[in-house]
């Protein structure tokens, strides 16, 4: 079972309780302090009685019955602790009466009143000719009630909780004032003053128990002692904590009996510089492990945290410069392999992406098409319009040409107004329809698509190459996909050919 483990305050409190109620009894047993309840209960029922006696003597009046009796019954609702009311005259008869009298009254014994049952002689003309009878409620009814509220029990019990309450604060305040250096040897005091960190401990009310030589330089107004303060009058210290918005870490230490580490602080000094400070916070705990207080350090990191800021600045700039770097490159790898009037892949980058999309057909026996493109009468837009329209031209038939092909194909400029395009996995008959579609699309839209010429007519020439041995190179593709463009001119322009090889061109390889 566990033992019931009270604060030096609250268990000096309950002796000091204790002993002032030993005190009260002894007291009361010499002097009399505490009055004797049926006494005093005899005595507020007599002066009621003899007030209510006085009341309906000017009532008593045999004509007038029906309003003594409302009175008796007035009264007796005013008085939880009447039972009854009744006026009798000396001949036993009831002159008047509210609720069920005889069923309440008991005559004394001898005609003397007791503590329940009062009666009051009436006299007229020095003469008795009756008496009030009143019948009080027995004084052992509510016997609970009675007896907590009892001057035996009530005022020990106030004595007891007003006392606590009054000798618990003013213990607090005097155990709050006893130094409790004083309980430290030296030798602890002077073994923290060689640690490099702050040391601050304090106990279970956060009340500062001791500090140590480097604590007073965290802040000039740390050299100021706090020996027996609570942490929140150090006005310095707690801006720093409130700025994490949580609770105060030694708080949530005490609740979990967890310790929290390395607390940034910043802990602003009179000349608005900041110190960073690394907090950390252990539980202490005494006997059968029951936290006792909090172990709170402050290990100064400000040069620290200083240079770790000048070095994320020196890799932000690094970050930027090498950003700023890969842009230029990128900017350089873009005016190396695309062209900066269509956007497409220059001479150079389509030979690169090209030859790389023929080795792969060859090496898995894919087919492979050449396309060779050619804006028919090229020189004559140029001449008639100017070259700012010829570009416009070249730019319209690129973004149609790139409309027709896969994401896989390569399209580049291959002259001035000459296209090539490499279509890997196509064979000769899809690539002579891709072609047609192309050389259509520019026949109907090119022309409308330079708006600074109304009426424009812009046509292309189309030469179709397929791959037929794996010997054959990019360069020896582009050649008979170029004969098959010359052959569209030749025979009018605005067509598409395929280079068929002949048994002559078959001879003259064989010579060859």
């Amino acid at each position: 079972m566990k033992r019931l483990h009270l604060t030096p305050a609250v268990s000096i409190t309950l002796g000091l309780v204790s002993i002032t109620i030993l005190i009260f009894f002894i007291l009361d047993r010499v002097i009399g302090i505490i009055p004797n309840a049926d006494e005093q209960l005899r005595e507020i029922r007599e002066t009621t009685s003899i007030n209510l006696s006085l009341q309906l003597s000017a009532l008593l009046h045999p004509d007038d019955i029906d309003l003594l009796n409302r009175t008796l019954v007035s009264i007796q609702d005013r008085n939880v602790d009447i039972q009854s009311v009744a006026v009798r005259l000396n001949d036993g008869t009831l002159m008047a009466q509210s609720g069920s009298h005889n069923q309440f009254w008991v005559t004394p014994p001898g005609k003397k009143s007791t503590l329940n049952h009062i009666q009051i002689p009436i006299y007229q003309k020095l003469n008795n000719w009756g008496k009030i009878e009143i019948s009080y409620r027995a004084a052992t009814e509510n016997s609970i009630k009675n007896i907590v509220t009892s001057p035996s029990v009530a005022l020990p019990a106030t004595i007891f909780l007003l006392g606590s309450f009054l000798y618990y604060i003013y213990l607090r305040r005097v155990l709050n004032h006893l130094d409790p250096t004083q309980v430290i040897p030296d030798r602890v005091n002077n073994a923290l003053d060689t640690l490099t960190e702050g040391v601050m401990i304090i106990d279970k009310n956060e009340t500062i128990l001791l500090t140590n030589k480097n604590f007073k330089t965290l802040h000039p107004d740390a050299t100021v002692s706090a020996i027996g303060k609570k942490v929140t009058s150090l006005k310095w210290l707690l801006p720093a904590i409130e700025k994490s918005d949580s609770e105060p870490p030694w708080k949530q230490v005490l609740k979990t009996e967890k310790s929290i580490n390395h607390v940034l602080l910043n802990i602003t000094q009179p000349d608005s510089k900041e110190r960073i400070v690394s907090m950390n916070v252990a539980p202490v705990k005494g006997g059968e492990s029951k936290i006792q207080g909090c172990l709170v350090t402050f290990n100064d990191i400000t040069q620290k945290e200083q240079m770790n800021a000048q070095l994320r600045e020196t890799l932000t700039k690094l970050q930027l410069s090498q950003s700023k770097i890969k842009a230029q490159n990128k900017e350089l790898q873009t005016l190396a392999n695309f062209d900066q009037l269509t956007g497409i892949f220059n001479r150079r980058a389509f030979f690169e992406h090209g030859e790389k999309q023929l080795k792969l057909c060859t090496q898995t026996n894919m087919p492979l098409s050449c396309i060779m493109c050619d804006i028919d009468h090229f020189k004559v837009i140029n001449d008639n319009h100017g070259h700012p329209v010829g570009d416009s031209a070249i730019q319209v038939v690129t973004s149609l040409l790139s409309r027709n092909i896969r994401q896989n194909d390569v399209l580049g400029r291959y002259g001035g107004e000459e296209f090539c395009i490499v279509l890997p996995g196509i064979s000769e008959e899809k690539s002579i329809e891709i072609a047609e579609r192309m050389r259509d699309s520019i026949e109907k839209l090119a022309g409308k698509g330079v708006r600074s010429v109304e009426g424009l007519r812009i046509t292309s020439s189309f030469g179709v190459s397929i791959l037929t041995s794996k010997n054959q190179s990019l360069p020896d593709l582009i050649e008979l996909a170029d004969q098959a463009l010359y052959t569209s001119k030749d025979s009018g322009r605005n067509k598409v050919s395929v280079y068929r090889e002949t048994e002559e061109r078959k001879m003259d390889k064989a010579h060859l």
